[in-house]
């Protein structure tokens, strides 16, 4: 039997308490824990008060109005921060960017790569959103740039040779002679 997903989330803000977490008839938690005090979690990311933990996602909705950070263990975050990896993988790759500034490190036996332990999901966000921008005014410059002026005339050229109606049958002219 397959384990059930479990979602945990931290409360950075407050202890756990009533009013602290979303709870409905359709989305009540499966575990609470308050924490002896505000304790580094996640790797020294941040700090926390406490945790709560679901076995469904909550909304980004849920999340602001309540103040919660999701763990980079979640399924969801997971899967996100590993696409995210990837993107921001192969720009630190392609720009050589030092091992101890980079938010990756390539996993050779998956051929893939992977967020760093350190790295939040935040941060992995805002890089990856980062490097698509990048990506994107690139590619619309490239799509804008025009060729130079002498490519572009040997272009009109050929266009206007393709496009040219045949000459027709030379008129023979008489010959006038020498006047």
């Amino acid at each position: 039997m397959r384990k059930p997903e479990e979602y945990k989330y931290y409360s950075t803000q407050r202890p756990v308490s009533i009013g602290t977490f979303p709870k409905d008839h359709f989305k009540a938690p499966i575990r609470l824990q308050n924490y002896d005090g505000r304790l580094p979690v996640e790797g020294g990311a941040f700090r926390a008060w406490g945790e709560v933990v679901y076995d469904t996602p909550l909304t980004e909705g849920e999340l602001r109005s309540y103040e919660l950070r999701p763990s980079r263990n979640n399924p969801d975050i997971r899967r996100q921060m590993d696409a995210q990896a990837q993107v921001v993988g192969k720009w630190e790759d392609a720009h050589r960017v030092p091992d101890q500034k980079r938010l990756t490190w390539f996993y050779p036996d998956f051929g893939s790569y992977v967020a760093k332990e350190y790295v939040t999901p935040e941060q992995l966000a805002s890089f990856a959103r980062g490097v698509e921008r990048q990506e994107a005014a690139r590619a619309h410059k490239e799509a804008k740039r025009q060729p130079p002026i002498a490519e572009q005339l040997k272009a009109a050229q050929r266009e206007t040779q393709e496009h040219r109606t045949p000459d027709g049958p030379k008129k023979k002219a008489p010959d006038r002679g020498d006047r």
